[in-house]
């Protein structure tokens, strides 16, 4: 398994070369067993490999067909939306790599004034604007849609309280100048929050080989205090991982 999480990170690892974690083979146990007692797979004779069960391929398929969320990000929103607090009459919130509105439509209903922007560079995501626009119209709240790039942004120096982000960063190719821009546009002592997945066993489990695409502790950590921001904490949240920085 060490082995496939290799070869199927490659692309992970040209995209991002210093963002690859590989977990070690005792970790690695760890998941495997985990696999055998649910009875999705199982050791063949001799001990040494095992083979996926008829449960397992149809957990596989299941999968595949449903692509489910776990309950991970509900409670990472709900912890990120607890750490903005109550909501001032002119708190202005931008949200970054929004898609079809997740985190901005929720903070928009607590009040929030925000500002949802995604570049649409990806297949999946080229009519996402469109779809927040269109629930936006119908739930109502202070909120606006635009496609850009951070980067890029029309807004002065200084604009926003807080900068948001959901499941986004880690599809981000230049993480460091992102964080620049995010830094730039926030208030002196602004905050950014961001919604990720856990890179480890927990990612791994729920999420599978894309998880190893985000961002783990140690660079977060790293990324925020090259690019400018401090007081820095994170909370685990079942599969996703909440990170509060502030703008020094």
């Amino acid at each position: 398994m060490v082995r496939q999480i290799r070869e199927r990170s490659a692309d992970n690892r040209a995209y991002r070369p210093t963002g690859v974690l590989w977990p070690a083979s005792s970790e690695m146990q760890v998941v495997l067993d985990k696999l055998a007692a649910d009875g999705l797979i199982e050791l063949l004779p001799g001990g040494q490999r095992w083979q996926i069960t008829a449960s397992g391929k149809k957990a596989i398929t299941k999968y595949e067909e449903q692509k489910q969320e776990s309950g991970g990000k509900e409670k990472a929103a709900e912890k990120l939306t607890e750490l903005l607090g109550v909501a001032s009459s002119d708190s202005r919130v931008l949200d970054v790599g929004t898609g079809s509105g997740f985190l901005a439509l929720k903070l928009a209903e607590r009040g929030f004034q925000v500002l949802g922007i995604d570049s649409g560079s990806f297949d999946y995501s080229k009519d996402s604007i469109q779809e927040a626009q269109q629930q936006a119209a119908s739930q109502g709240g202070d909120v606006e849609f635009r496609q850009a790039d951070i980067r890029e942004l029309a807004e002065p120096d200084n604009s926003f309280d807080y900068v948001v982000s959901s499941q986004a960063m880690h599809c981000m190719e230049n993480q460091r100048e992102c964080l620049q821009a995010i830094r730039r546009l926030l208030k002196p002592g602004g905050r950014f929050l961001c919604i990720d997945f856990s890179v480890g066993l927990q990612g791994f489990l729920k999420h599978g080989f894309h998880c190893y695409l985000a961002i783990s502790r140690e660079e977060w950590v790293e990324l925020l205090l090259e690019c400018g921001f401090g007081n820095i904490r994170m909370y685990e949240m079942d599969d996703y991982l909440v990170v509060e920085s502030e703008k020094r």
